[in-house]
């Protein structure tokens, strides 16, 4: 199965487990065609220097997410492959078609053939909660699952589980009904492998202020983000904490130049949202007076900043979601890339560091 990432041909970003949680063989990542550049660079808001140096990494490979993520959840595949998912309701998550279908060995896009073969047996699906798999515990099976009603996935890797029962260990999060714009910053968050030579997969990272580089009718284009094991996941806005994709497929491979990750574009399936929480709205939730009568609509998650972990303590780039930590005298602190248009949170300003830009501590 994937995570998979693909086009002609990328890969999916499954994981199939090879003997337990922690033992975990990547879907093999195939050649990605496409050349596609990272955004250029933005000018500096201010040309002069804040007095601070920074260590910046180029690669970032995810920081662990420390439950501050707790609704993106694990979705085991019949224990044998590993996913990601979000949790929208507690009773439905989202995740990527790939992961609950069986499909063809190598998929390619645009489509050529069918390439879905059937869905895997609801129950087979198990959302893990925690931070990492060999430690998390399991909260509930799928009984339904929507999707769209195709047999391709390219524009349409997406899909949606609803569950045995009620999950009441995060609060849902919301999904944005308003597509994304070339320039935006997204949270990506998931359980895959950490780099092309990290061969374990399972435990939770985030990477913040994640640029969006291009845009289609159905899907989003990033650059490094995510590997083998985050297919499904979320990409979170910043700003507001909705969810404005899910992790398809990327290439060549999940590090160095060239390599992209494309998402599926939530808003475009608002209409599959609804159907799924109409489906799960029949069905008995925990605390009903009559667990044989309908119940009322799941909620669905509300908008809220997401953490970041810009101005905790760090000691280089690697320790820093985004990358970037900055040394202004005796203190060391995460920071993250800024630019015109792209502002800093409260109590940061966007000045020139070194050979780039960053936000410093106004404090």
């Amino acid at each position: 199965m994937f995570r998979s990432r693909f086009s002609s041909f990328s890969s999916f970003f499954c994981i199939v487990f090879v003997s337990s949680a922690l033992g975990l063989a990547a879907c093999g990542p195939t050649a990605e065609t496409t050349d596609l550049r990272a955004a250029a660079e933005e000018s500096a808001v201010d040309g002069g220097s804040s007095g601070s140096t920074a260590d910046e990494t180029e690669v970032v490979h995810g920081v662990p997410d420390r439950n501050q993520d707790p609704a993106v959840v694990a979705l085991s595949i019949g224990n044998q492959a590993l996913c990601t998912a979000s949790l929208v309701s507690p009773r439905i998550i989202l995740t990527a078609r790939h992961c609950v279908s069986r499909t063809v060995e190598r998929v390619g896009c645009p489509p050529s053939s069918v390439q879905i073969l059937g869905d895997y047996d609801p129950s087979s699906l198990e959302v893990l909660v925690g931070d990492d798999v060999a430690s998390a515990h399991a909260v509930a099976h799928g009984v339904s699952i929507v999707a769209p009603g195709g047999v391709t996935l390219c524009d349409a890797d997406i899909a949606l589980v609803i569950l045995d029962k009620d999950v009441k260990t995060a609060k849902p999060m919301p999904i944005r009904t308003k597509g994304v714009n070339t320039g935006d910053h997204v949270r990506a968050v998931g359980f895959g492998m950490s780099s092309d030579r990290d061969f374990m997969a399972g435990v939770k990272l985030v990477r913040e202020h994640v640029p969006v580089l291009s845009v289609s009718a159905s899907e989003f284009t990033v650059g490094e983000a995510t590997c083998q094991g985050d297919s499904g996941g979320p990409a979170i806005d910043e700003s507001t904490g909705e969810i404005v994709g899910v992790v398809s497929r990327g290439g060549p491979s999940c590090e160095g130049k060239g390599v992209h990750n494309i998402y599926t574009r939530v808003d475009v399936f608002s209409w599959l949202v609804d159907e799924a929480f109409a489906k799960a709205a029949g069905l008995p939730h925990d605390g009903d007076a009559d667990a044989g009568a309908p119940s009322t609509p799941p909620a669905k998650g509300t908008k809220s900043t997401p953490p970041t972990d810009t101005g905790t303590p760090c000691e280089t780039g690697d320790d820093c979601a985004a990358g970037i930590c900055l040394t202004t005298g005796d203190v060391h602190y995460c920071s993250r890339p800024c630019g015109t248009g792209d502002r800093c949170p409260n109590g940061y300003h966007c000045q020139k560091v070194d050979s780039s830009q960053a936000c410093v501590s106004v404090k």
